[in-house]
């Protein structure tokens, strides 16, 4: 959580600098997915690991993971308010926020069924769930 917080500080104005486009902000997206799927597969490979190897793939994938996060806000920002049309702007955002709200409550039990149940390969399930949802659809 450190490493995230510190990341997050240093880094977020920088990270969304250049996210000024729906194109930008679908770019955005899937570096982040790619950045999901790496932490997991890292995460996944830490299993079984001596105990310093395991740490320092933790620490790799919660920085990767960090990073993919702050893609994925900056992309997610842009994204939402520049699709959305001026007059609706408020339902549109609703709609995007309640997307973000059904993974948030179904994400965690995803999740655990399929890491704890399939292990490895679940981590990499999870982590090319996470590249394909990153993908939006409708933008260019």
């Amino acid at each position: 959580m450190l490493v995230n917080a510190l990341i997050i500080i240093a880094f977020q104005v920088r990270a969304s600098r250049n996210i000024d486009s729906p194109e930008a902000g679908a770019g955005a997206y899937r570096r982040a997915g790619v950045a999901f799927l790496i932490s997991c597969s890292l995460i996944s490979l830490s299993a079984g690991a001596p105990a310093w190897a395991a740490a320092t793939l933790l620490i790799t994938a919660a920085v990767v993971h960090t990073v993919g996060e702050l893609w994925h806000a900056a992309g997610g920002f842009e994204v939402s308010f520049a699709l959305a049309p001026k007059r609706a702007t408020g339902q549109y955002l609703g709609v995007f926020g309640l997307g973000a709200s059904l993974a948030e409550a179904i994400g965690p039990t995803l999740r655990i069924a399929l890491c704890a149940t399939w292990g490895r390969p679940g981590w990499y399930v999870v982590g090319a769930l996470f590249a394909l949802h990153r993908i939006p659809y409708g933008t260019p």
